[in-house]
């Protein structure tokens, strides 16, 4: 067991690489001025607001932060303030299970009775997939009465997974029928990563995705200590306005909820996250298809895969999930096409910051060029070619194009054409092709070019006998170069290889290499 962690953190800490680079980038300034402008106007229009930070990452720029409010009467807000992220914790939950199952630790159809034994109202066939998408039926008792009431009223107590797993009342609908959302279903799930590991889940998360990314400044609440300064959560216990409930323990709150919700960090450290989650760094590709694998839920502009969200939002469509606790808010954006990641943390609930990523997301797709699309043009050509035209569709949001061209090739276009030659010393490579504008450039199209040497065609003299099939060929002829034989040959056919450099005549059996 110890050893396939060890394995599961020497593979992320050497792919995480990638991500720490991308923080030289330099952000554009035209687009980083616009993101601060619009987080300044909808905080100053959202007046429930206490405080908050949000931020951008794009690849190819960087990272760009912001903040606006107070974490209490005279305590600005700072970029390096940890937040609650509530149920953005359940992704961090997923990808444990799925790294768990990449090492055959566990199988996500394994059915709970394999791993748990039986509880009241609780399905023992339900299979870890069905918990971590939702599918389950299993009820959710903890944020209603009278289980809310139970934990407002004893803070400091320390509530154990299985006394929550005794709330919960009958089922929602039997399993894998129907999509409902319940907190208890990532509380399980972290109760199987226990039995399989012999660790609890903070830890599993520590060793395996926090310290080989270096987030530092995330972490586990309750079971672990706290790193770094809180921002003070601001509630209004389900009513009235907010106050400062900095006071009161996080005990009881955060132990009744969990891996569903317990998680603390900076907005930094929750893109570095997303980023290298769906940049392909942590999880192989087998687990990435099943991240991938939305359901249905009972809102029809929402799916749902594995402690992820896929939305549709005034006709844009996006991955994430929110977080809603006592004094926090927490909303992730990832676009899986720009590669785009947004996220945005405050410090009072309720409120109407979740808004607020959304037109941070708007503005960045409405202003940096959209992704390239194909481009479409001969992929094989041969050195001396000319007049090679390569297209891709119009790109949204560009004032210009940037091509750029394989050794050796030769052309220039800012539109979506160009008309390329291939000079006689042009090399094998990529096409590529993007869009830019004052905000910045949008991402890559590629496409590999296979460059052939040629050879100048002209007259060719050639004195051809195979005695064996009677065949003598005297004559000039001229010949184009070609790279393949022609279709359905007949003796006597020939043609100039250009690849092999050799004349080859068909004996009406093979062809033959005469010169």
């Amino acid at each position: 067991m110890k050893k396939n962690l060890l394995i599961l953190i020497a593979f992320i800490s050497t792919s995480f690489l990638t991500a720490e680079n991308s923080k030289a980038q330099t952000f554009n300034p035209n687009l980083a001025t616009m993101l601060q402008d619009t987080l300044n106007s909808y905080f100053t229009a959202f007046n429930n607001i206490k405080g908050m930070t949000a931020g951008v990452y794009l690849p190819g720029q960087g990272y760009w932060q912001g903040k606006a409010g107070e974490s209490f009467t005279g305590q600005a807000i700072t970029q390096d303030m940890e937040f609650g992220i509530a149920s953005n914790s359940k992704l961090f939950v997923a990808t444990i299970m799925l790294k768990l199952a990449e090492d055959n630790i566990i199988h996500l159809d394994d059915s709970l009775h394999t791993w748990l034994p039986n509880y009241t109202n609780i399905d023992p066939d339900i299979t870890i997939r069905q918990l971590l998408n939702h599918k389950s039926g299993i009820s959710d008792p903890i944020f209603i009465s009278p289980w809310m009431d139970t934990i407002m009223a004893h803070p400091s107590r320390v509530f154990t997974p299985v006394e929550v797993l005794s709330w919960v009342g009958v089922p929602y609908f039997p399993k894998g029928t129907s999509w409902g959302y319940s907190n208890v279903n990532y509380i399980l799930a972290a109760m199987i990563a226990k039995n399989a590991t012999g660790f609890h889940i903070s830890k599993l998360i520590r060793d395996s995705i926090l310290i080989p990314l270096n987030l530092d400044s995330t972490f586990y609440d309750v079971e672990e200590s706290v790193i770094g300064t809180l921002a003070h959560r601001w509630w209004n216990a389900g009513s009235g306005p907010v106050t400062d409930y900095n006071g009161v323990s996080r005990v009881g709150l955060n132990t009744a909820g969990g891996a569903a919700g317990s998680l603390f960090s900076n907005s930094s450290e929750i893109l570095q996250w997303y980023h290298a989650l769906f940049s392909g760094q942590i999880l192989n590709a087998s687990s990435m298809t099943e991240l991938k694998n939305f359901v249905a839920t009972t809102n029809p502009t929402q799916q749902y895969s594995l402690g992820l969200f896929r939305e549709t939002t005034m006709g844009l469509t996006y991955w994430g999930h929110g977080g809603d606790t006592w004094g926090y808010k927490s909303k992730m954006i990832y676009d899986s096409s720009m590669g785009a990641v947004v996220c945005a943390l405050s410090n009072s609930y309720p409120n109407g910051m979740t808004s607020i990523p959304f037109l941070l997301y708007r503005a960045i797709k409405n202003h940096v060029p959209a992704c390239a699309g194909i481009i479409t043009g001969p992929t094989n050509v041969l050195q001396g070619q000319t007049n090679v035209t390569y297209t891709t569709t119009p790109i949204a949001n560009v004032t210009t194009y940037v091509w750029t061209l394989p050794n050796g090739a030769t052309g220039s276009s800012n539109t979506n054409s160009i008309t390329v030659t291939y000079t006689g010393s042009a090399v094998s490579g990529i096409i590529t092709v993007s869009g830019s504008n004052n905000f910045g450039a949008g991402n890559v199209s590629t496409l590999a070019i296979t460059v052939n040497s040629n050879t100048t065609p002209g007259n060719v003299g050639i004195n051809v006998v195979i005695p064996q099939r009677n065949l003598h060929i005297k004559d000039v002829i001229r010949l184009e170069p070609r790279n393949q034989p022609p279709d359905n040959p007949v003796e006597g056919d020939m043609y100039f290889d250009g690849v092999l450099k050799k004349l080859r005549v068909f004996d009406g059996t093979v062809w033959q290499n005469c010169w």
